[in-house]
């Protein structure tokens, strides 16, 4: 892919490309990182649903994202109906805005999701302890968790009942869009997978 310097500066689709993924590696590895709780969005009964997660794994070499969550949420019964799922991640002290795309897979009860719950802590596991399911009305505010772990965290051991509730959701990204707000002028490009592990790049008016 050809390189194009304007402005004394230089483009290269493929190394913004290569860009993107690291800076999608660094928030899911470091805390605080502004990538580390991107959006996702997704289609349900009223509408696209838009909620922040926390970026758990990426993988450049798979194309791969995924995050946790309660396998009773609006959001896992959602994708189940429609797989299609896209990301969106911001920082704003480079002004780089990053969209991606593409099919989600849902991941309650196999070899995948013991991995993911085994390497979760104390403290999030009890976010899949709370009764009843999440959504569920309430007469007033309510974290929904038993009273003895509202204050302190549970054991291990009885952090295992909300296993049943843990879900874990990679994307199979399709598509990614990288934006730079310049002060001077924007830029903006599009990157398109293939299954051969591939991609296709074009520049974008932004």
């Amino acid at each position: 892919m050809q390189t194009v310097c304007i402005d004394g500066l230089h483009y290269d689709l493929a190394a913004i490309e290569k860009n993107c993924w690291q800076r999608i590696i660094n928030g899911s590895l470091q805390k605080r990182n502004a990538f580390q709780t991107p959006v996702v969005a997704n289609a349900g009964a009223s509408g696209i649903n838009m909620r922040t997660v926390v970026l758990r794994e990426a993988g450049a070499a798979k194309k791969q994202l995924s995050f946790y969550t309660d396998n009773r949420s609006g959001k896992w019964a959602e994708l189940q109906r429609n797989n299609r799922i896209s990301w969106l991640f911001y920082d704003p002290l480079d002004r780089i805005q990053i969209r991606a795309g593409g099919i989600a897979a849902l991941h309650h009860n196999d070899e995948l999701a013991d991995k993911a719950w085994s390497g979760t802590s104390i403290t999030n596991r009890k976010n899949y302890l709370s009764e009843p399911a999440p959504s569920t009305e309430t007469e007033h505010p309510v974290s929904g968790l038993p009273t003895e772990f509202e204050q302190a965290d549970p054991t291990a051991e009885q952090t295992e009942a909300g296993r049943k509730n843990f879900g874990l959701v990679i994307t199979s990204i399709q598509w990614m869009e990288w934006l730079w707000l310049n002060n001077s002028c924007h830029r903006r490009a599009v990157f398109v997978y293939n299954e051969k592990e591939s991609f296709t790049a074009n520049w974008l008016v932004p």
